[in-house]
């Protein structure tokens, strides 16, 4: 097997998040709008990896999970359809395995492209009326273009986690702007979609705009606490429903490397009011600190504590 090793303890922190929420979301679904002519209930994996992956606890310790793929073809109620998409054939390969199965083979297919072509095609030819669904967006780097976040809002059927690439930003956004190349800026153009970050994250630091040499003075001043504000703010604007405030992970060891959202495209209230209910939830334990501490410092919930 292809070992997919990546992240750290706040790895484990996201992918109980999800999974507790897919358990949550086809239970709360499965009898909607009617037992009769119930939604079809999707999983979009944009990044879906091996369907494991081998991560760094620290101390020389290492652990094999479930990745988010495995997790969502082993949801029970299950999912009626799941899109798994991955650029490296050696993953595509690994997840071809993983649903060799008669029964995922029916209701799993896989998607060997970039992930915004991916989800343009399957945005494209669903039918969003009688379709709800989850989408986990855990990207490798800043990959993830702004206008394919506007058409997943635009389903009004799509609920989103987002660990957006924190890091991967505020590196691309260097403390001098004139080290922000040309690649640089179209980079945090696409992820941001919109040029108001060179405005929102930097200031000059003399009145004049500019030094004698035609040089920008402009410094950053926004942090990680800023640009995560930014980019909640950004998502507020076109998902419609409701946006969590963020989870930063890690949080010990220095600036957080992520900021993982939830957010809800469907704007009727019914539907908010019980994304909302779940997604409060499973924050309210984690923040609680319930049930014992990872070695990230932050609690992960119990077996059965969710419903």
């Amino acid at each position: 097997m292809t070992a997919h090793s990546f992240g750290g303890p706040w790895t484990m922190i996201k992918l109980d998040l999800l999974a507790r929420y897919l358990a949550f979301f086809n239970t709360a679904l499965q009898h909607r709008p009617s037992p009769e002519q119930p939604f079809t209930r999707i999983y979009i994996d944009a990044f879906a990896g091996t369907g494991e992956c081998d991560i760094n606890m620290g101390d020389g310790l290492r652990s094999t999970i479930a990745g988010s793929a495995k997790i969502a073809l082993d949801t029970a109620p299950a999912f009626d359809r799941l899109h798994l998409i991955d650029f490296n054939p050696k993953h595509v390969a690994e997840l071809r395995g993983l649903v060799a199965s008669p029964g995922d083979i029916d209701r799993v297919s896989i998607y060997h492209q970039d992930a915004n072509e991916a989800l343009n095609e399957i945005i494209q030819k669903t039918q969003w009326r009688s379709t709800r669904g989850v989408l986990f967006l855990d990207p490798y780097g800043m990959t993830v273009r702004w206008d394919t976040l506007q058409k997943v809002a635009a389903t009004k059927a799509l609920d989103v986690w987002y660990l957006f690439p924190l890091s991967a930003v505020y590196r691309q956004a260097a403390i001098d702007f004139n080290k922000v190349d040309e690649g640089k800026a179209a980079a945090l153009d696409s992820v941001l979609g919109t040029t108001e970050w060179r405005t929102a994250f930097y200031s000059d630091s003399q009145q004049e705009s500019f030094l004698d040499d035609g040089k920008s003075s402009a410094r950053r001043t926004a942090g990680p606490a800023e640009i995560t504000s930014f980019v909640h703010a950004r998502l507020c604007e076109i998902f419609k429903g409701w946006v969590s405030a963020p989870i930063l992970l890690p949080e010990r060891g220095g600036p957080p490397m992520f900021a993982l959202f939830f957010a809800v495209s469907n704007p009727a209230e019914p539907a908010v009011k019980l994304s909302k209910k779940a997604a409060d939830h499973l924050f309210d334990m984690l923040k609680n600190q319930r049930i014992g501490k990872t070695s990230s410092g932050v609690a992960l919930p119990s077996q059965g504590d969710f419903f």
